[in-house]
Parts: structure tokens; C-alpha cells; sequence
């Protein structure tokens, strides 16, 4: 399915990944001489592709790849960019607001779509969470680094793009052409539902202001919600200061995560503010596979603090913080130095996709109705993209019942509106 890169640019990655594997084994310092025994092992080896590679190398070229493959064994959202790399992509960013509403990670080592935004480019085209992208405009990026894939994705709204995208259900890759635009900014919807429950729906802490949140929070309660519902599904972005103040709302003190480095150090503390605490409603929050970063953040909170129940699937998992290094030769690191963990320790972003995102407390859709789910939809005879919808409208309905049924039996809580 996916391009391989060159032997030579392999062979250095191996290296150098066997000599960062070594480093990060035998701690933050590792003796002299161990370090200079493997660094030996990589000039011996870029001496030989220098000296016997069939066809004459390009040096540079080869150190480069090297160093990619070093940092791509890290975790998905490191990166190492040669200098006109970092120009290139600091110049498509400047190249216009708009965007395709889509928030990418790497699974597999290629880029994958987490979520898509509600009626967005992404949507519109017939883009979905579980995709792969391969390229933009031509030029591939399954194994670029999630902020070059990002970079080809944005220019002047109604910009047209190109994408060619791989499904597991199908068996060749599919192009498909976007239309930029520029997120509406109307990513929280409310509504009061049946028996006083009010809905809050918040698509993305990105686009959103949190005060744009609280506003449409303070009108359910004033509007007679006596229980809320906190609907984070599809919500995939922000940063974790924007789930911290959300989780906020429901939290009046006490800690709702923190970051940790290497050494166990705790490098960031989010604590609640009581200023910023709104009501001690009961609550249920929903969150699925397309739930990550910021939204992370507040599920974990409310679970770990026993505020709301979690009903749903387990959460993408994204939760670490970045640092940018400028180079002596104009290259560019992006280095993850921190994690972030829940208040009972849980760390959201795992190496292991099993360990890594929030669970559920109420697990909805079970195993048996996902089936069955399936089943129906395969004999279905509509079109794939409406099948698709009809699904993922089948299971956000009963995961909403399910809220609903969780809350009708949750006892009230002694902390009322503030």
C-alpha cells in the first residue's frame, strides 16, 4: 500500500535508531565510550554507503533520512525538517486561513484521519475518521510528519485540492477533491431535551471559545436543565489548557491533569479554578474514537474526579507537549517532552493504541449490537456513503439513549449551580 523508502536512507535510520534506543535504555547519561561505540557504528556505516553504494550518494541527503527515521520511531508527533523543509511549510502556513477540517495523526506510520469536522471540506468530500492519506496535490506524505501533512492542507478559502485517500473497506485508494473554507466557528450546539436534561454538543475546543461554551451552559441551566449531558464526541483538537478550563465548569477545585517528563518530574499542573466553576449538576459526558487532546483532558478529569459518568468508546488518545529546536545547520526538531496524565495518573497518549485514550465507564455500543450493526449495514443496498451514514447515525443515537438512561438513575449532587 505504502511507498518504501530508499536502502540507504534505511540502513541509516537503523543505525540511528539502535544508537537512541541504547541512549534512552542506560538513562540520560550514558558512559563515554558506549556512546562513542555506537556513534562509531554510524560513521562506519555511512563511510560504506559513501565508499560502495552502487550509484554515488547523496550525503546529505542520506544524513537526513537517517535522522527522520530517528525521530519517527519516537512517537507521532516528532519531527525533523532540513531547513528549507521548515521554509517550505512555514510558507504554506502563511499561504492562507483556511483549511480541509480534518485533525490528522499516524498510525502505522502513515497519517491518519482522527476526526472530521461536521459538514467541513473533509466531510463534504467523503472523507472519514479511519482514513489514510497518501497525498496532496501529487505530492505524497505517508511518510511525512504530521505538521508538513497539515501544511499541504491549508491555503486561500475555495482553494481546490486534490487528496488521494485509503480505505480499509476498499482495495485501491481513492481521489478525492476538497474545497478549502474556513472553520464557521459555530462548533457548540445546545438543546433541552426531554426531562429537563440539557444537551451541550462541543465539536471543537479549537474553533470554539470557551466562553462561547459557558455561554451556551448557562443558558441550558437557566432554561430549567436539572442534568447535562456533555456530548465530546468527533471533538479532536484544542490545546490542553482549553479541556482543562472546559473540565473547569464541572470541577470547582483540585487538579484536572498534569504533564510529566522522562524523569517522572511533574512539568505542568491544571488545576481548577473555583472563579471559573459554573454547576454541580449531575452529568454523563459521551466520547468515542474520534474524541482526542483537549477533550481527553476534560473526560479524564471528570472520570478520575468521579463528576460524570463516561458512556461511550475509548478516546483516540493524544496528549503530550512539544518543543522546537533550531539547529545549527538550519534543520528543524520538534521533540514531545512531556505527557499529560489524568488526576488518578492514567497517561492519555501510550505507545501501545490499546493502553493509550480514556475509557469508558459505560462501554455503548457493546460487542453483540456493533455486530449486528454491521451486519445490517453490509446487506444494506444503499450507496457506501449513505450507508455510512446511516450507521454512524445509528450508533450516536443509542450511545445519546444510553446517556439519557445513565442520568435518569444518577442521584442528585449536593453542589447546585454557583
Amino acid at each position: 500500500m505504502f511507498h518504501k523508502g530508499k536502502i540507504l536512507v534505511f540502513l541509516g535510520s537503523l543505525v540511528i535508531v539502535l544508537y537512541g534506543v541504547s541512549a534512552a535504555f542506560y538513562g540520560k547519561v550514558v558512559a563515554k565510550d558506549e556512546a562513542y561505540k555506537e556513534i562509531s557504528v554510524f560513521i562506519d556505516v555511512l563511510n560504506r554507503i559513501a565508499d560502495d553504494y552502487v550509484e554515488e550518494p547523496d550525503m546529505t541527503k542520506v544524513q537526513d533520512g537517517a535522522m527522520r527515521g530517528l525521530i519517527g520511531a519516537l512517537d507521532p508527533y516528532c519531527s525533523f525538517l532540513s531547513g528549507e523543509e521548515y521554509e517550505s511549510l512555514e510558507q504554506r502556513r502563511a499561504s492562507g486561513r483556511a483549511g480541509a477540517g480534518m485533525v490528522l495523526s499516524k498510525r502505522s506510520d502513515a497519517i491518519y484521519v482522527v476526526s472530521c469536522e461536521q459538514n467541513g471540506p473533509a466531510a463534504q468530500a467523503g472523507i472519514r475518521p479511519g482514513d489514510y492519506l497518501i497525498s496532496v496535490n501529487g505530492q505524497i506524505v505517508e511518510d511525512k510528519s504530521i505538521l508538513e501533512a497539515e501544511s499541504f492542507l491549508v491555503g486561500e478559502p475555495g482553494t481546490k485540492v486534490q487528496v488521494e485517500i485509503f480505505r480499509s473497506s476498499r482495495s485501491n485508494p481513492m481521489e478525492v477533491e476538497l474545497i478549502l473554507s474556513v472553520p464557521s466557528g459555530e462548533s457548540v450546539r445546545s438543546e433541552i431535551m426531554d426531562g429537563n436534561t440539557g444537551l451541550l454538543d462541543v465539536e471543537s475546543l479549537a474553533n470554539a471559545s470557551l466562553e462561547q461554551v459557558r455561554g451556551r451552559l448557562l443558558a441550558l441551566i437557566s432554561q430549567g436543565a436539572d442534568k447535562l449531558v456533555l456530548d465530546l464526541r468527533d471533538c479532536a483538537d484544542g490545546d490542553p489548557e482549553q479541556g482543562a478550563e472546559l473540565a473547569n465548569f464541572f470541577i470547582r477545585d483540585g487538579i484536572i491533569g498534569y504533564s510529566q517528563n522522562r524523569l517522572g518530574e511533574k512539568v505542568r499542573i491544571l488545576e481548577a479554578d473555583p472563579g471559573k466553576y459554573i454547576t454541580g449538576l449531575p452529568l454523563v459526558a459521551i466520547i468515542n474514537g474520534s474524541t482526542a487532546s483537549a477533550a481527553e483532558i476534560t473526560a479524564g478529569a471528570l472520570k478520575d474526579r468521579n463528576r460524570a459518568t463516561i458512556v461511550g468508546e475509548k478516546s483516540f488518545g493524544v496528549g503530550s507537549s512539544q518543543k522546537k529546536i533550531e539547529l545549527k545547520s538550519g534543520a528543524v526538531l520538534v521533540l514531545s517532552t512531556a505527557k499529560y496524565y489524568t488526576p488518578g495518573g492514567k497517561v492519555i497518549q501510550d505507545e501501545a493504541i490499546r493502553d493509550a485514550g480514556i475509557l469508558p465507564d459505560v462501554a455503548v455500543p457493546d460487542d453483540e449490537t456493533r455486530q449486528d450493526l454491521a451486519v445490517e449495514s453490509y446487506y444494506d443496498d444503499r450507496d457506501e456513503a449513505m450507508k455510512y451514514r446511516q450507521l454512524r447515525e445509528k450508533i450516536d443515537r443509542i450511545q445519546l439513549e444510553k446517556a439519557l438512561d445513565v442520568l435518569s438513575g444518577e442521584a442528585p449532587r449536593l453542589e447546585e449551580a454557583a
